[in-house]
Formats: C-alpha cells, sequence, structure tokens
C-alpha cells in the first residue's frame, strides 16, 4: 500500500484465499465474490476479529484473544507504529530494549508484537480489569511472561506515578536504567461532546471500511486526546530520566498543534512527528524526549532520506 512504512510485511495485501484455505475460523467469515475472489466484511466485527487473528497467527505466529465489546486492533497500523519505534531507537544495539505500553488493552496487541518480533521487554500498563485478565491470558498462551509484564492500575487519572512509585519500592539497589520508550493508543473522542468528531477530510478520502469497536472508555475520554496526550506530556517533565522517549498515537491530525504548543510551553524542544498510512486510513505520531544523546528531529530526517529519498524531503521543505 502507497506510503506504508517500506519495512511493513502487510505494504503488498495479503492473499485471504490462502488465509481462508489455511485457517478455517477465517474461511468462516469469508464471502466469495462472483469472480471467485475471496473477500472480508469490514462492516462485520466478527469478520474483523478473525481476520484480526489470523494476521497475528499467520506472519507472526501470536494467538490472541479479544475480550467480547473490546477494541479490535488494526494489524497494519499497529505494526506501523512499531516499526517507527524501531527507527526511533535503533543506536540502542547493546542491550535489551524496554518499552511501556500505556493502555494494552485486552489483546496487549502493542507489547506482544514488539516481545515477539524485536525481543523488547514490556510493562503493559491497564486499567480496566476484563482486559487485564485477556491481556494476561494472551501473553501466557504465547509464552511471553518473561517479556512481558502486566501492571494492573488502580488510578485512571494519572499516567506513570503508580508503576514508578511501586518501582522504587521493589528496586533492591540503584536506579534501574531508564525504559528506551513508552508508547500510547489514547481515547481519540472526547466524551463531553455529543458528536464525535471526524478524523477525515470527506474531500480528500473515503469513509472509513471498518466497523467500529472498543468500549467506551477505550474510544473516549475527558478531553479526548490532546487531554490525555497533554497528561504524559505533564507526567513526562517529573519523569524525564525514567524514559527516553516518549511517544503516542494520534487520530487527528488536528490535535498536532496544541500537543506541540504544549512542549514547547515546557521547553521541551527535542521532538517529532510522522505519519502512518495503511490504506485509506491516516493516523499521526508524536515523540519527544528530555535526553541530549538523542535527537529526534535528526533522526525522522536520516529516515526520511534513506526511505523516501531527497526529491520528497525537499518539496516538503
Amino acid at each position: 500500500m502507497k506510503d506504508m512504512h517500506p519495512r511493513n510485511v502487510f505494504k503488498n495485501p495479503p492473499d485471504y484465499t490462502e488465509l481462508a484455505i489455511k485457517y478455517p475460523e477465517f474461511r468462516r467469515v469469508c464471502k466469495l465474490e462472483l469472480c471467485g475472489k475471496v473477500c472480508v466484511d469490514y462492516k462485520n466485527e466478527q469478520a474483523l476479529r478473525a481476520l484480526t487473528k489470523t494476521l497475528l497467527q499467520e506472519f507472526f505466529h501470536l494467538d490472541v484473544e479479544f475480550a467480547p465489546g473490546s477494541l479490535i486492533p488494526t494489524l497494519p497500523l499497529r505494526l506501523n507504529y512499531i516499526l517507527w519505534l524501531e527507527d526511533l531507537v535503533k543506536d540502542c544495539h547493546d542491550k535489551t530494549i524496554k518499552g511501556i505500553d500505556i493502555g494494552c488493552g485486552s489483546s496487549c496487541i502493542y507489547s506482544l508484537l514488539a516481545s515477539k518480533k524485536n525481543g523488547w521487554s514490556m510493562i503493559a500498563l491497564e486499567t480496566s480489569d476484563s482486559n487485564l485478565q485477556y491481556a494476561i491470558k494472551n501473553i501466557e498462551r504465547n509464552h511471553l511472561k518473561e517479556m512481558v509484564s502486566v501492571f494492573p492500575q488502580k488510578q485512571n487519572d494519572q499516567i506513570f506515578q503508580e508503576f514508578f512509585s511501586q518501582l522504587n519500592e521493589d528496586k533492591s539497589e540503584g536506579d534501574p536504567d531508564p525504559y528506551d520508550f513508552c508508547l500510547c493508543n489514547p481515547p481519540f473522542f472526547d466524551s463531553q461532546k455529543t458528536e464525535k468528531a471526524n478524523t477525515r477530510n470527506p474531500k480528500k478520502r473515503p469513509p472509513p471500511h471498518n466497523c467500529p469497536t472498543g468500549y467506551k472508555d477505550e474510544l473516549s475520554c475527558q478531553g479526548g486526546e490532546i487531554n490525555f496526550v497533554g497528561r504524559i506530556i505533564d507526567e513526562s517533565v517529573k519523569y524525564k530520566n525514567k524514559i527516553r522517549i516518549f511517544t503516542s498515537m494520534l487520530g487527528l491530525k488536528s490535535s498536532l498543534s496544541p500537543l506541540i504548543d504544549m512542549l514547547i510551553a515546557r521547553n521541551i524542544l527535542n521532538y517529532c512527528t510522522t505519519e502512518f498510512h495503511q490504506g485509506n486510513t491516516t493516523r499521526w505520531g508524536i515523540a519527544w524526549s528530555f535526553f541530549t544523546d538523542i535527537d529526534l528531529k535528526n533522526t525522522m530526517l536520516v529516515w526520511l532520506l534513506e526511505f523516501k529519498g531527497f526529491g520528497q524531503l525537499l518539496l516538503q521543505e
């Protein structure tokens, strides 16, 4: 798919016919068109669930279950995020990469992908009891208990405080090395608004193919993603030595400007942004750091030169 991360295995769409032959659960939700082509009804939640499960099994050998009613992750998008993180931490070759997954959901998909694909050590934070139980079972089912740990959060009005307070109580000697990154897929929408914001320009892009899935608190929160990521920015100042690179996904391009303003207002100038392209859907990423040995803007510049070439870069300037 055009503009998808060059290392994304879904850059070339998978063969649904081959997958339907191989996976009975997926075959049951597929439709056979008159021309003989196998297709998936993206408006059907059961079909989306089976598709994501099948892709995780086929491409990453991951067996994942989702809590009923919980968010069904779109795999190409999640993989784009993981690949971007790979680009950001690519200079850390001499040790195991450690990351924090903010709100892992029932699938725990980011932590599972990060550990299975890259051998990263992950801490998955989650407030929902139902999501926690499924996340723990997904970790155990895939034999990743040594790589992924779940931390149940009792408070949902803060991001890191509980975890780092517990970490300080448990440490036996000295301060542990900082985590290399944190990632987050925040609730996009503002729960105080009666209508959800539109994440796309209808003049440029068609409406989404997928049906909406997810618990209410997975989709919306007070103040929406700007408020949620703003809380991460505020707490990052306090825990600036605990995490080398803070990151988050964004569902709205309009969220970038106010969040960048928040960073600048706190004199956080070491930041960068990116776009995640997958089919008709575009999402955005933002990253920032307080570490002087990390230059995020230069890292992204090198990435553009390596993968997108001088021509497009000059056009952007």
